[in-house]
């Protein structure tokens, strides 16, 4: 539940969007500990106007490359592959229309599972068209992955708490103009993290299972800034016990969250 707040708090204070920004991402895994990353990003209109907005305060004339192009260029990408570990490597990306929305995805192959480093919506850390950054002091750990004699161990990372994070979620709270506010900026902004076991899964004991998919986190901030009271539940739960956790999350809106520090995964 600790990570809820501190996911939802780093948002708040990182992530300075107007408008929508929605990040998908999936790791496709092989029995064998290969597989591919797919990384799909979308922007909302209001923030692609800002950008463009901001490219031609900055001159460049006719021969002014496409900033939402740049942003997501074949280059950027292979730049972030020597990031995502050892043996990552770029495939491909292509462009992507997801409503009013435009962005793209990006799939990255990767040979061992065990050397994956990737954090939940790390991708969007250069997203701003502003060019915030995490806060000093903000980390966020990479999930940690070990895949031996078949069975996946997932560990989740402990967050530490960015600066100015408990005064965000008060605010959140209990200032109703901050609330409205939040809902116009980031009401259409969406976060996921999936895991397919290609090969199939025998069992496992993950929070949240439907077939082959495992999801580790999925928010919708418009839902979850819905009900003025959400963010008191979560406040109040007891974040050291992972059923008292799953309680709350079941009444939420909006929220799946890997609520255990560890979960094993036994591939077909």
């Amino acid at each position: 539940m600790k990570r809820i707040l501190l996911t939802l708090a780093s948002t708040v204070i990182a992530l300075v969007l107007p408008g929508c920004l929605q990040s998908e991402t999936t790791i496709h895994l092989n029995k064998d500990g290969s597989g591919t990353l797919v990384e799909q990003t979308t922007l909302g209109g209001q923030m692609m106007a800002m950008i463009e907005q901001m490219a031609a305060l900055g001159g460049g004339g006719a021969d002014a490359k496409d900033p939402i192009a740049e942003m997501f260029s074949d280059e950027k990408a292979k730049a972030r592959a020597a990031t995502l570990g050892e043996g990552v490597t770029f495939e491909k990306s292509e462009a992507v229309t997801v409503g009013a929305n435009k962005g793209a995805r990006t799939t990255y192959k990767f040979a061992d599972i065990n050397t994956l480093k990737i954090s939940p919506g790390d991708n969007m850390k250069n997203m701003s068209p502003m060019g915030a950054q995490a806060p000093a002091g903000a980390k966020q750990e990479p999930i940690g992955f070990a895949l031996a004699d078949g069975t996946l161990t997932i560990t989740m990372p402990e967050a530490d708490k960015p600066e100015g994070a408990d005064e965000a979620v008060a605010d959140v709270e209990e200032n109703p103009q901050m609330e409205m506010m939040m809902k116009q900026m980031m009401g259409d902004m969406k976060i996921s993290f999936k895991i397919v076991a290609d090969s199939g899964i025998a069992e496992t004991d993950a929070t949240n299972r439907e077939g082959n998919t495992i999801t580790l986190m999925d928010m919708e901030m418009g839902k979850l800034l819905e009900n003025p009271e959400t963010l008191k539940k979560l406040s109040a739960a007891n974040h050291d016990d992972p059923d008292a956790a799953m309680k709350v999350l079941k009444g939420i809106e909006g929220v799946k969250m890997e609520t255990k520090k560890k979960v094993t995964v036994k591939l077909d």
